[in-house]
């Protein structure tokens, strides 16, 4: 038994300093690390998705068409897509504490440049320019995140970074609708001052990372010598093992039916489910229903709260029984339930339950369909195969847009709705034709 890790004595409680190395060093890293990055994602997605509800005055004060909205929201997913793997070769130069905190400060500015845009042109450059920064956040933290947590750690450490998603859309709803509404100041309309207020926490915690983030265990002052010497030990011995699995050749990887058909699932559901809290705020009031823009900033809360409660039960779900092919598959199907329940059910008080069944099904299905490229495909192939799947969902949303903008101008907002419910249902039939083996799922647990 190593000296740095003593067993307490029958009686007595075990104290933090007498805890292997193993448990004190996760502990502090869940301490130290999560919960900054759980912020910076809190902020990521609230400066992302603040167009929906400046949409609620913009279109009006900027006069813009549905075409023009489609177009706009679009510009986003252009860059985001292209940025994407160069973001992620400049952080393994980098390191992460340098890139992360540029990619905040950055998004941050871009966020700001709303405050002065004129046009339907100036906003979709300053769309472009979010989606330049934000492309690499997302990878870059979970990139991060396996620079510290073992494998064992990982898929926790992940949904729980993951839930800042719904938290902060929970959040940011309320917030968003009052600003946007009463927030008329110095003679600006309050949908700009919105993405001042929302735009300038993150510069702060941009600054911040630089100081907060650590780039290895190796470099963390908070990590105790016998923490950190562990830690580092287990990470290089995984690194290892994936490296003498091997790589898989491009071509094979890309050729893979099955992977294009995972990549057809994500990108059908992600161009419904991204664009969706987009376009809500902007589909209830064009329902007439006489609420105001702080009640509409409620009202979106509403689906968000259902995530956060569904999420971790349909997980757990999932993961209790090996079984992920059909918890997506209802998952998906719920999700494009509630598309068509808002589009068609009458009244407000139908439109949100419409609403409450989205936040259950177009959140559910994050955990289980990210099982199932582990289980399907050559762990050689896995990150390529990964960094294409995402892809596909960053093209959804911008096919998803450009098509919307049409839809709404000649359909209105209930075709925007169905076509919504179409993506999401074309993905649940591509997944009913695979095969997912639950001889490998009960791999997988033992």
């Amino acid at each position: 038994m190593n000296q740095a890790d003593p067993v307490p004595t029958q009686g007595t409680k075990e104290s933090a300093a007498d805890k292997p190395a193993d448990k004190r060093a996760i502990a502090r890293i869940w301490i130290y690390i999560v919960p900054f990055v759980f912020v910076l994602y809190f902020f990521n997605t609230m400066d992302r998705s603040n167009l929906g509800f400046a949409a609620l005055r913009m279109r009006e004060n900027i006069q813009m068409t549905p075409v023009d909205f489609g177009n706009v929201v679009s510009a986003f997913f252009i860059s985001y897509l292209l940025f994407q793997i160069p973001s992620n070769m400049i952080i393994s130069r980098l390191g992460a504490r340098r890139w992360l905190g540029v990619i905040v400060i950055g998004w941050s500015l871009a966020t700001l440049l709303m405050f002065v845009v004129t046009t339907v042109s100036e906003i979709m450059w300053a769309r472009i320019a979010l989606g330049v920064f934000e492309a690499g956040f997302f990878p870059g933290v979970i990139y991060y995140l396996s620079l510290w947590f073992p494998g064992s750690e990982r898929a926790k450490v992940t949904a729980w970074f993951m839930m800042a998603a719904a938290a902060s859309a929970m959040i940011a709803g309320p917030v968003s609708g009052w600003i946007v509404q009463n927030f008329n100041f110095l003679g600006h309309a309050g949908w700009r001052w919105l993405f001042v207020i929302e735009g300038v926490p993150s510069i702060f915690l941009g600054i911040l990372a630089f100081f907060v983030l650590s780039d290895s265990p190796r470099s963390a002052r908070w990590l105790k010598h016998d923490e950190s010497e562990w830690l580092t030990r287990v990470l290089e011995a995984e690194r290892a093992q994936a490296a003498a699995l091997g790589k898989s050749r491009f071509r094979d990887v890309i050729t893979n039916p099955v992977l294009w058909k995972l990549g057809v699932i994500y990108m059908c559901v992600q161009g419904a489910a991204q664009t969706g809290p987009l376009w809500f705020p902007s589909i209830l009031k064009a329902y007439n229903f006489g609420v105001s823009d702080t009640t509409i900033g409620f009202i979106m809360a509403l689906p968000f709260v259902c995530a956060l409660v569904a999420m971790p039960l349909w997980g757990y779900s999932s993961d209790r029984t090996g079984e992920r092919k059909w918890h997506t598959v209802i998952a998906m199907g719920v999700a494009a339930l509630s598309f068509l329940m808002l589009g068609m059910l009458p009244g407000l008080a139908l439109k949100l339950l419409a609403l409450a069944v989205y936040g259950i099904g177009a959140y559910s299905y994050y955990g289980t369909y990210w099982a199932m490229p582990a289980l399907m495909l050559s762990p050689g192939s896995l990150a390529v195969s990964v960094a294409f799947i995402n892809s596909c969902s960053s093209l959804g949303g911008y096919i998803a847009s450009k098509i919307l903008g049409y839809v709404e101008q000649f359909y209105g907002v209930t075709g925007v709705l169905i076509g919504m419910a179409v993506m999401s249902l074309v993905s649940v039939g591509v997944l009913l034709t695979m095969r997912v083996p639950r001889e490998r799922y009960r791999a997988a647990r033992a």
